[in-house]
């Protein structure tokens, strides 16, 4: 691997240990047919972090490989879990010619992660690998299983560690031999391993202080904040490389952060330290919301405008195509000032400050009597801009008064969510009713915001003729889905209410 430019590719991995006297059973008899061994990789391997290990903790790693068919650097990200519970991640590759020190193009998609940590080596990690390819009868790759045989120095401590594992890797996503594999390697006796890398294996054995369990130290409140604030570190890796929903989960996170500070915070005396949080957060949600809007609308209004089929239909298209393109340039912009900002970074660090307060012996949490008053409070707020909806005096008013109705419902669902550890089953039936309700009000706010869109990408277009018609029709039909979740409002608030009530009574 060569090139000067970042490449992508996902990667879907199950890795086992190989105990002593145990080695990786026979491939006859699978679902797919074994290649001939390849020849043996030597891999050469450095890997660069944080002296407090910050990208670890969040399951990325950054690494500088020479030796074996993808020799450079490689950053993985998370990407979630696929078949069978095999992690996914998505590999970040650069080739060697970008030099022995970390990448700027690599270090510059984890400034949330470090800020102004540098990367430093942690570790080097010597690879011999066999590795042996499995494929259906067509001869398409279906999975890739490898013996590799481990040596780590972990920086600092002296003497080196040894160990073989398997990795199975899926190539065509389904995990149909990948779980047959993994079968096999069970009836072997051959287990799974806890490290999800090579890297935090020889961590772990080297210092496992260094890596904190994953916890409930952190309390109800604390460990909250501190999962959100996670979620929001890894999504921002995602935004800053344009991965779609990047920015919506960003979004999410940081309103959940938010909701749960001024839902919580002054039950345990955090009041004034939680206030500017609250303020940057809604700052940061700000910066954010042009980009997800963009991101909704543009497919949203492609498909509405398409499904209307009139003569029109595909020049309305155009139309759209033309705005959100203009509008999605500004709004990433956006996003990128916002996110290499000395103010986001800022936020970052202060949020990072006060989850490590709030976990350990001593700190403050919140208990079940805790939540009932905060709870009861944003219950009421919900159902007086309830009422506000029946009372508005015209649809312009009415329309603003469901959207106070969604921020409130919104508020409520995610203080519930903090809850939940203090009474699972409760909060779990208030959940679900409060998703359908949020489900119907976010379903409401993109069509009033989808009509927005189309009167304006309809005005831009000096010729609009039939492209006009096919946006006047799409308009039309986004104010009866509107109209439609305003007549179910009542009952779904009514529904959610009374799973939510027990919380509080």
């Amino acid at each position: 691997m060569s090139g000067t430019e970042p490449a992508s590719v996902p990667e879907i991995e199950r890795k086992y240990v190989l105990r002593p006297g145990q080695s990786l059973p026979g491939l006859d008899g699978l679902p797919a047919t074994a290649g001939a061994p390849s020849a043996v990789d030597a891999l050469r391997a450095q890997y660069f972090d944080t002296r407090d290990l910050r990208l670890l903790r969040l399951g990325l790693t950054l690494r500088r490989r020479e030796g074996g068919p993808d020799a450079g650097w490689h950053l993985k990200i998370p990407a979630g879990t696929g078949a069978g519970g095999a992690p996914v991640r998505t590999e970040v590759r650069l080739g060697l010619a970008a030099g022995s020190a970390p990448p700027v193009a690599l270090v510059q998609l984890l400034t949330g992660v470090v800020r102004r940590q540098p990367l430093v080596p942690v570790a080097q990690i010597s690879t011999e690998r066999h590795r042996r390819e499995l494929v259906d009868a067509g001869g398409r790759p279906q999975a890739e299983v490898v013996e590799d045989r481990v040596r780590a120095v972990v920086g600092g401590h002296a003497g080196a560690q040894r160990w073989r594992e398997i990795e199975v890797e899926d190539l065509a996503g389904d995990g149909a031999v990948a779980d047959a594999l993994s079968a096999r390697l069970a009836a072997a006796g051959i287990e799974r391993s806890a490290s999800p890398s090579k890297l935090h294996h020889a961590i772990s054995a080297a210092d496992g202080a260094a890596l904190p369990a994953r916890p409930a130290e952190a309390g109800v409140l604390g460990g909250y904040l501190r999962r959100e604030l996670e979620h929001l570190v890894l999504a921002d890796v995602g935004a800053r490389r344009d991965v779609p929903e990047s920015v919506h989960a960003m979004r999410k996170a940081s309103r959940r952060l938010r909701s749960a500070l001024r839902a919580y915070a002054p039950a345990l005396g955090l009041a004034e330290r939680a206030d500017p949080l609250e303020d940057e957060l809604r700052w940061l949600g700000q910066r954010l919301s042009e980009a997800r809007d963009v991101e909704v609308q543009r497919a949203r209004l492609d498909a509405r405008v398409a499904a209307t089929a009139t003569p029109g239909a595909e020049a309305g298209r155009a139309r759209l195509a033309a705005y959100f393109t203009e509008r999605g340039a500004a709004a990433r912009e956006h996003v990128v000032a916002a996110l290499d900002s000395d103010r986001y970074l800022g936020l970052l660090d202060a949020l990072e400050a006060l989850v490590g307060d709030l976990a350990g012996p001593g700190a403050p949490d919140l208990a079940r009597g805790d939540v009932a008053r905060p709870l009861r409070r944003l219950a009421k707020k919900v159902a007086g801009r309830r009422r506000d909806v029946d009372a508005a005096p015209a649809p312009a008013e009415r329309d603003a008064a469901v959207h106070g109705v969604r921020k409130a419902a919104k508020r409520l669902r995610y203080a519930v969510e903090v809850a939940k550890p203090l009474a699972p089953k409760k909060t779990g039936r208030a959940l679900n009713r409060l998703d359908d309700l949020q489900d119907l009000l976010g379903e409401f706010q993109d069509a009033v915001v989808a009509r927005e869109h189309l009167t304006r990408a309809a005005g831009q277009d000096a010729t609009a003729g039939v492209a006009g018609f096919a946006l006047g029709v799409a308009s039309q039909q986004e104010a009866d889905v509107a109209e439609a979740q305003v007549a179910r409002l009542g009952r779904a608030w009514q529904r959610a209410l009374k799973k939510a009530r027990p919380l509080w009574s």
